[in-house]
């Protein structure tokens, strides 16, 4: 009874398992592969079964049919290929379906990839398939989409987890492995299987395959698609850019050493090519190439690799190509840098920097501004690399940079060009240009301490000269070398090596002489140039403020210098002393030196909490003073801030009697003291008076931005985190109270501040905030300001993306207020509010469909161009409103 019933079973399970085949096979109901996956995962039958009754389709004289057979064979392994007990006898099957026709290799491949997923393969079958398959199968006769299964299958085999799987088995492959990849890729087109390729060829190099003898080809099919020249068609449903090509196929070609005594020869001929986009892949392949050390000791190879980046930085016409021949060159350099030298062998960076020196050194010394800026900018590319490049050609370009400066210097102080024909202005000014660019180069080569200490005298003369001459010489001088000059140093303070030297060298000589310098331009009767001074003064604060910043050690004594010398007039540690004892550069009415103080903000504000400032509480109550007695903006605003900066910085413990500003405000909203309160609510009475209520309200945007120059991290400040969401939680309340309260003349003043406030908080605390204001924001584009127009704008934005409910039962009252908008006066606004407008359209709107569409008619003949773009962009979506096709 019991063989009866097995019998049985084993009946229905056959009946099952034919049924299915047949429908699959000669039905031709691909859904059918899916039961079949099903009932072999469900137990009704095995997959030795299935084969059993697949035995009349993989036996038949018709080749489609035998591909049916195996393609639901294929199917089911794909879904069942967990708990296999006959791979070994399914693994020879197909190895011996891959000679049948070629109506079935679609599948067979299907099916071994399906096999290459068990997990516990048979000894020796992985290089059993891959034998078969280089052997049996030929990949240019074959389907895209059948390739792509075929480069699938090699993807397997070359990924690091098939290396751990069959470590011995692959490597014991050799170079055959890779000549197998090579055959199959040659000749390949299609983007989706390149992309494959190119990724198989990268795990076949850096996953340790022998390449042998095969070396060569396998760049010679991999380089051959260089440069990449692939443009998408449109709507392409795989997504596939030209960007991912030309990546995939620059981490092959720069994977390995090995490749690159061929790929210098390919880049120097594409560079000498007259096609744009093959010269810029080139120089870019160059830049990510670390493998050209053994190559680059050819000096035949240095030529031509010289001679194409320099052609290209002396003649280009795009600044993508200039830059990138310039990175190359950095990289190329830092190469050459990092190769090892034998007893016997020539240095190739010294070769290679020969190069540049020759032909580029000697326009430094010529008129022709042509050649002098490009020669510049090799230089330093080279100069950049690395300390040794940036020895060499120091010493080799520092002599003549002098030289030059040193003419050009002469020059100048022996015309005026205020007394001469316009010939000999045009070269005045010629001369001057050069001398700019000689300050440039000077400063860019000014990164090892010793060389500082050489070019820095040279900097601090060009101010000094600023102090002295004639007013027309003063004038050149105030408009472009000292703003010059000050960048400089300022790029010498970020980029100079920190060491005792250096440090040394900056606070004992370079801030003396930078103090000294601006106490004399000051003094002197030039400072009625007002504008040129408040920038000149700017420069040197924020160099200073990089200066002191950068050596910490010493810090605290050029603080104590510069305390001592704006509160008692200490000048005894300045150089060429000839200055009154005992100034007051922070009392008094003298105007002039008061904006001095920007530069005890750069010296003080600067410094680390730990270091302590001498005379803290004396200084305070001077720059309390002068932030609310001075009537210069440059001068309160400098002290206002650098108060902030020292309040800030107090510790906890200590009592703090803080004027009532926005900077100071902000000082206390930043470290989270107890007093910041007391200073907010004043902040918020003064909201509701006639004079000050609309800069108060200006008040809150200082409170929420951030700082650039003293109250950030980059200056030691205290800064706790999400201080915006804290202040906006406490004060919230507030401000919707107070809106209620005021009466209706003071009303935008609270509306500003709003703005202000939410305007700066990120963009995930608005969209959750925001339905709670959205009445007072709806009622802030009402406002005839046009500053709250804008912000508020910016804030309703990225609400719009994602709208709250509560936006959705408002959207008549937000349309309204928006087409008013676009007629505003202020471009800006108008363009917020057609983006506005703009996404408007994908909410429930049809009824508001032909009213805004006669809105948006003006502002496509808006004057400004930006504003018709938005115009016709908002108009288009609207207008597909309804229609046939559209939403």
């Amino acid at each position: 009874c019991q063989r009866s019933s097995y019998r049985d079973t084993m009946a229905a399970e056959s009946t099952l398992a034919l049924s299915l085949v047949e429908e699959f096979v000669s039905g031709l109901q691909d859904s059918k592969a899916k039961d079949a996956a099903k009932g072999v995962k469900d137990g009704k039958f095995t997959v030795l079964q299935l084969v059993e009754a697949l035995g009349s389709s993989l036996t038949s004289s018709q080749p489609h049919t035998r591909a049916r057979g195996v393609h639901l064979l294929s199917e089911v392994l794909q879904e069942c290929y967990g708990d296999l007990t006959e791979r070994e006898v399914l693994i020879a099957f197909y190895e011996n379906r891959l000679k049948d026709h070629y109506v079935v290799t679609p599948p067979v491949l299907k099916g071994l990839k399906a096999l290459t997923k068990c997990t516990n393969l048979p000894p020796g079958s992985a290089v059993s398939m891959l034998r078969s398959v280089f052997q049996d199968i030929h990949v240019q006769c074959l389907s895209q989409l059948c390739c792509k299964t075929h480069f699938f299958f090699f993807s397997f085999f070359s990924h690091d987890v098939s290396l751990l799987r069959f470590p011995t088995e692959l490597k014991g492959l050799g170079a055959d492995f890779v000549f197998g990849f090579v055959q199959s890729m040659d000749g390949e087109r299609d983007p989706r299987n390149l992309l494959l390729a190119f990724q198989i060829a990268k795990n076949l190099i850096h996953g340790g395959y022998d390449l042998g003898k095969f070396t060569e080809e396998l760049f010679e099919v991999t380089s051959c698609y260089f440069p990449i020249d692939f443009s998408p068609p449109p709507n392409d449903p795989h997504g596939i850019t030209r960007e991912e090509l030309v990546q995939a196929l620059r981490a092959v070609l720069t994977g390995t050493p090995k490749f690159a005594e061929f790929l210098l020869p390919l880049l120097i001929e594409k560079l000498d090519s007259d096609v744009q986009s093959a010269k810029l892949d080139s120089l870019q392949t160059l830049v990510r190439n670390s493998c050209l050390a053994v190559c680059l000791q050819l000096k035949q190879e240095l030529t031509g690799l010289w001679t194409s980046v320099r052609r290209e930085v002396f003649q280009t016409s795009s600044e993508k190509i200039e830059s990138a021949g310039l990175a190359a060159l950095t990289a190329l350099t830092s190469c050459l840098s990092r190769s090892v030298l034998s007893s016997d062998s020539e240095d190739s960076l010294s070769t290679f920097l020969d190069f540049i020196l020759k032909d580029c050194k000697h326009h430094l010394c010529e008129p022709d501004l042509k050649l002098v800026w490009p020669s510049a900018k090799l230089l330093q590319a080279a100069c950049s690399a690395s300390t040794r490049a940036s020895h060499i050609i120091t010493v080799a370009v520092m002599p003549s940079l002098l030289e030059q400066y040193n003419n050009r210097t002469q020059v100048i102080e022996t015309a005026d060009p205020m007394n001469q024909d316009q010939e000999e202005v045009s070269e005045l000014h010629s001369h001057h240009a050069v001398r700019q660019r000689c300050l440039s180069a000077l400063a860019a080569v000014s990164i090892q301490p010793s060389v500082v200490q050489e070019s820095t005298p040279v900097l601090l003369e060009v101010l000094r000269s600023a102090h002295t001459g004639n007013l027309a010489k003063k004038m050149l001088f105030l408009a472009s070398s000292v703003v010059l000059t000050c960048r400089s140093l300022q790029r010498i303070a970020e980029r100079v090596q920190d060491s005792e030297e250096a440090g040394r060298c900056f606070h004992d000589v370079f801030i003396p002489h930078l103090l000294s310098l601006a106490l004399q331009a000051f003094v002197s009767v030039f400072f009625f140039f007002v504008n040129a001074f408040d920038l000149f003064a700017q420069c040197r604060a924020y160099f200073l403020m990089r200066c002191v910043w950068l050596p910490f050690r010493l810090a605290g004594q050029t603080a104590s210098r510069a305390v001592s010398l704006f509160l008692d007039g200490d000048v005894s540690f300045l150089p060429d002393n000839s200055f009154p004892s005992h100034m007051q550069l922070l009392k008094g009415d003298s105007w002039s030196l008061s904006r001095l103080v920007c530069l005890l903000m750069g010296s003080v504000c600067s410094l680390p909490r730990s270091v302590e400032v001498p005379q803290i509480d004396k200084l305070l109550s001077a720059l309390e003073e002068m932030s609310c007695a001075c009537s210069h903006p440059l001068s309160y605003t400098s002290a206002a801030k650098c108060f902030a900066g020292l309040v800030n910085k107090k510790p906890q413990g200590d009592s703090l009697d803080s004027c009532a500003c926005p900077q100071v405000a902000k000082a206390l909203l930043l470290r989270y003291h107890p007093l910041f309160t007391t200073l907010t609510d004043k902040l918020f009475s003064l909201l509701d008076d006639a004079d000050l209520g609309p800069m108060a309200a200006d008040g809150f945007s200082l409170l929420m931005s951030d700082s650039t120059d003293v109250l950030n991290r980059a200056c030691h400040a205290d800064v706790r985190i999400m201080y915006r969401q804290r202040f906006f939680s406490e004060n919230s309340a507030k401000l919707v109270q107070g809106f209620n309260a005021a009466p209706q003349e003071k009303k935008p003043n609270y509306l500003k501040a709003l703005s202000n406030i939410v305007n700066k908080l990120p963009k995930q605390v608005q969209v959750t905030e925001l339905p709670a204001l959205l009445s007072l924001l709806l009622e802030a584009l009402s406002c005839p300001d046009q500053d709250i127009h804008l912000s508020t704008l910016s804030c309703l934005e990225p609400v719009l993306v994602n709208p709250p409910q509560v936006l959705i039962q408002q959207l008549e009252a937000l349309i309204n207020r928006l087409l008013a908008l676009i007629s505003s006066p202020a471009m800006s606004v108008r363009i917020a509010s057609l983006s506005c407008i703009s996404t408007l359209s994908h909410f429930p709107v049809l009824p508001f469909r032909a009213r805004v569409l006669r809105a948006l008619a003006k502002p496509l003949d808006d004057k400004k161009r930006l504003v018709r773009r938005e115009a016709v962009q908002a108009r288009g979506e609207w207008f597909l409103l309804g229609s046939p096709g559209g939403r």
